[in-house]
């Protein structure tokens, strides 16, 4: 039997949801229950893409690289795509692998071992600031602390960079949101400074021990290409700052809003690293990246084609009560180690063993130092691709 053509093909099942609209980003877990109750993979008509909303289905269209390509860019628009063209996150394997060889070196789990000392001497002394205090906010105060102090000079930018990173990371991921809305038209404006900055940034603008600098020596030695490695300052760019920043927030939101936990949590503190990935599986931190199809494909009974664009959703995923019991549910007890937040396959986050280690650090500073906390004041800014709070004031009783 002949092949359908393109206008006899059917996408089914569907829906008209607007993923991007602001009733969604401000309480997107309703939503994402109807999605994966309507399949494995379903049509967004508003959008012409696929969404994978399952578990299950997620994982295999992950594992899957060579049907569901980063080649054709992550974001779901094409002027962001084409922008990204040359960096890593949009390279498949062997050259995906190749690239990552260097750039992951520095974030490996035997590099942390090097900076947890540190990490915890930074992090102690800034809680100790804190204790002067009635009250604090958790993410301008403490949850930035880290990111902002450790990573931007390891990353080993000029002052130029180390001082908009956090700009023009929140840009970028704002960019990745469809045509034409307007926080993906901010975003991009934010973003086109952030690729003027990095095309233009010399080597000898760069700290000569920063991760930065050892892209271009890697080049030296042949591994990859001067233009590789400029392009892959956009890789250490964008996600070293955001995610671990509304990691911890989110992680202290939950627990402040289930003082059972942290109750549990002090006296059992072998589960940090359970309520760390617990914190990440209920509000991860990103929401969702896009593959296109290379063929037609069979998705646990979904017909989907080629050419297709389809959008991971790793929050609706990791709130799948087909794979985790009462997925709503705060519960340091689990073990989510198998959660999404980071993606998962080829192109997991490189960046997942510095990110937990910064929130560990003071998670642990902060069960030691406090006895209990409320949360007095919350506030979220709605995000294309994030999912954060951006004022997380809590209140806390001290040790």
């Amino acid at each position: 039997m002949p092949e359908a053509t393109t206008a006899t093909r059917t996408r089914q099942p569907a829906s008209d949801l607007d993923l991007w609209s602001d009733e969604v980003l401000r309480d997107p877990y309703p939503h994402y229950r109807k999605l994966r109750d309507l399949g494995p993979a379903v049509w967004l008509s508003r959008h012409n893409a696929w969404v994978v909303p399952r578990y299950s289905s997620i994982r295999k269209a992950l594992l899957d690289a060579q049907t569901f390509t980063s080649r054709e860019g992550i974001a779901m628009n094409g002027i962001l795509n084409q922008a990204s063209d040359g960096i890593m996150l949009l390279a498949d394997d062997p050259e995906h692998m190749r690239l990552r060889r260097t750039f992951a070196r520095p974030l490996s789990p035997g590099a942390m071992k090097g900076l947890r000392v540190r990490l915890h001497g930074l992090a102690s002394g800034h809680v100790e600031s804190l204790m002067q205090e009635d009250s604090f906010d958790a993410v301008s105060q403490l949850a930035h602390f880290l990111p902002l102090t450790v990573v931007t000079e390891l990353l080993g930018l000029s002052e130029d960079g180390k001082n908009n990173m956090l700009i023009w990371a929140a840009g970028l991921f704002d960019a990745m949101g469809p045509d034409g809305y307007p926080r993906t038209v901010t975003g991009l404006e934010i973003g086109q400074e952030a690729f003027v900055y990095l095309a233009g940034l010399k080597r000898e603008e760069m700290d000569p021990d920063g991760w930065a600098a050892a892209l271009f020596v890697a080049a030296d030695e042949g591994k990859l290409s001067h233009q590789e490695a400029q392009n892959m300052l956009m890789d250490y760019t964008a996600p070293a700052l955001d995610t671990t920043i509304h990691g911890l927030s989110s992680t202290l939101y939950l627990l402040g809003n289930n003082p059972d936990q942290w109750a549990l949590l002090k006296e059992n503190r072998d589960r940090v690293p359970f309520a760390i990935d617990e914190a990440l599986r209920m509000e991860s931190p990103i929401r969702a990246f896009t593959r296109v199809l290379t063929k037609d494909h069979d998705l646990e009974g979904v017909r989907l084609y080629a050419g297709d664009r389809a959008i991971m959703q790793y929050a609706a995923a990791n709130r799948d009560e087909r794979h985790y019991p009462e997925p709503d549910r705060f519960d340091v007890m689990r073990d989510a180690r198998d959660h999404n937040a980071f993606g998962y396959g080829t192109h997991m986050c490189a960046g997942r063993h510095l990110g937990k280690l910064e929130i560990e650090t003071v998670l642990r500073i902060l069960l030691d130092r406090m006895d209990s906390f409320v949360i007095v004041e919350e506030h979220r800014e709605l995000h294309n691709t994030l999912r954060g709070l951006s004022k997380l004031v809590i209140q806390p009783q001290w040790a």
